[in-house]
């Protein structure tokens, strides 16, 4: 039972195995690992004390229809620790008069609050990209801080943490909002969304944090406005509904320009009224713009998919071919099991500092499942490819 007769079939498939386990715990375990490891080193980081550590910023708050976050939202940004001039702008793409009614109530109190409209009768450009260029046009600031209508934000430290890079020249700061199911919510953070979520978050955070930035997170991210001028703003993107922030930071973002920011106090919570249906069109959405970016990070994780698979084939086939020995069984169980436990702890980890939902136990699955979760949601966006082209 223990006696085995090894046979080139043997070495090649135990050899496969092991350079997946490796491919997996060196490659995609440090990437995963980095994001939870630039949360801690960013808490821990002290803040500048002088003011001249921190731009003057004009925050750009998109509102869709948001009026009632907003009476929430406004104040956690017009009441933050910030010693250098700021002022907030709304850009209002909906419900004009709950909204005008929330910001009318605020400008009592707070004299740098202002808002503008998007023009209901422009129909042949992306709204969102035509409301963000309205309020990048209208800011009086170099520096402007993007945000949502349907965000919040628990730290007063929020925008000291998102602005100290400018002082350091850099031009784009890619920060995080996390995903937070509103408390009325039709249903919970299911677990497979989450994972995905992570993953996505992992991607282009890691991928910017170790130096090749191409994606950013228009409920947290910032940037000169004199970089936006320079690119011509959204031009290169008119044809298209979204990308708004993703497609921008592929053009603008470099290893030199661009800085991550994944302190606690910086990271915003996304409020979904109904998360499930907002993941689906964000992945959706993403799905579609992803083949205008110009980036490994998706070659790099895809093929972590398929590595994850080539390891549980080699090792099904190391047990069935060494039948009747136990030993290529066991030392498959003992790579597998000591993969998955290195994976788990790296992923829990990063979930957590996320503020995402923890996964361990179920993560082997969802690592299994996810390419045919995303194999299904290209269909999709293929079949509703026209939804993401611009209004005729």
């Amino acid at each position: 039972m223990f006696e085995i007769e090894i046979t080139p079939t043997l070495i090649v498939l135990f050899s496969v195995l092991i350079f997946c386990f490796l491919y997996l715990i060196i490659g995609f375990r440090h990437y995963v690992a980095s994001v939870a490891r630039r949360v801690t080193e960013d808490s821990d980081e002290n803040l500048p004390e002088t003011p001249e550590s921190y731009p003057a910023v004009s925050v750009i708050v998109y509102s869709e229809d948001d009026a009632a976050n907003l009476e929430l939202l406004l104040p956690q940004i017009l009441d933050q620790d910030y010693p250098s001039p700021m002022e907030v702008i709304v850009v209002n793409d909906g419900a004009i008069g709950a909204t005008k009614d929330v910001i009318a109530r605020l400008e009592q109190r707070y004299s740098n609050l202002y808002m503008t409209f998007t023009p209901m009768e422009s129909r042949s450009l992306s709204r969102k990209k035509l409301a963000v260029t309205l309020g990048i046009k209208a800011a009086r600031y170099e520096t402007v801080m993007l945000t949502m209508g349907n965000c919040r934000i628990s730290s007063p430290l929020w925008l000291r943490s998102m602005m100290r890079h400018f002082a350091q020249g850099k031009e784009v700061v890619i920060g995080y909002g996390a995903p937070c199911p509103a408390d009325d919510a039709p249903d919970n953070w299911k677990r497979l969304r989450a994972f995905d979520t992570i993953w996505n978050a992992t991607e282009y955070l890691s991928w910017a944090i170790a130096g090749r930035p191409y994606r950013g997170n228009c409920n947290n991210l910032a940037y000169r406005r004199s970089l936006f001028f320079k690119n011509k703003g959204f031009s290169r993107s008119l044809h298209l509904k979204f990308g708004d922030d993703d497609i921008f930071v592929n053009e603008v973002s470099t290893g030199r320009n661009t800085a991550v920011e994944l302190s606690e106090a910086s990271i915003v919570e996304t409020i979904e009224q109904n998360p499930q249906v907002a993941h689906k069109h964000l992945k959706l959405r993403y799905d579609y713009t992803a083949k205008s970016l110009k980036t490994w990070a998706r070659v790099f994780f895809g093929s972590c998919s398929l590595v994850w698979w080539m390891t549980i084939g080699c090792a099904v086939a190391l047990s069935i071919i060494g039948w009747p020995s136990l030993v290529p069984m066991i030392a498959s169980i003992v790579v597998l099991l000591l993969q998955c436990i290195i994976l788990m702890i790296s992923w829990r980890k990063t979930s957590k500092a996320l503020h995402s939902r923890s996964i361990l136990l179920t993560f082997p699955w969802f690592m299994s499942y996810h390419p045919i979760y995303n194999f299904y949601y290209r269909i999709k966006g293929f079949v509703k490819r026209g939804q993401n082209m611009t209004w005729g």
